[in-house]
């Protein structure tokens, strides 16, 4: 019965860690206070990144690091989005630990993840940040 009863168990504790993606009319706004870079309207063609933070147990208290092109851009929490004007071409995006105390981590740059993105002239693309199993930082594309 003990063994039967771990056996359930374990799923459900695994369960409880994963994240889930947020729809963005659900979402909240990030904070301007934590909005840091490419919030404004800039010079030249650019695009627009919607990034979306999932909703999840996993590092719910922690606010996580978005960076485009290396350049620190927001932090964003779980259930957040911020729109993003960035210049049109390829950029680099990326997400890791942010925060202080239990938020951060011996290494922020060996933690942080990052994934190319070409953005074109008048486009609005999102973009779903994660923390997947075992802590892993996770920027994508996403639909929702």
């Amino acid at each position: 019965m003990k063994r039967f009863a771990l056996f359930c168990l374990i799923p459900a504790l695994a369960a409880a860690c994963a994240t889930s993606p947020v729809a963005l009319t659900d979402a909240k706004p990030v904070p301007a206070d934590r909005v840091f870079t490419y919030s404004q309207p800039i010079d030249g063609p650019s695009g627009q990144l919607i990034v979306l933070r999932d909703e999840g147990f996993q590092s719910k208290g922690c606010p996580m690091a978005f960076y485009v092109d290396g350049k620190l851009t927001a932090h964003v929490r779980t259930g957040e989005t911020t729109t993003l004007t960035v210049p049109a071409g390829s950029r680099i995006l990326g997400a890791g630990p942010a925060g202080e105390g239990m938020c951060s981590w011996a290494s922020k740059a060996a933690h942080t993840r990052e994934t190319s993105h070409v953005v074109e002239p008048g486009s609005r693309t999102k973009v779903r940040l994660a923390v997947v199993g075992e802590g892993i930082y996770q920027v994508t594309p996403t639909g929702f």
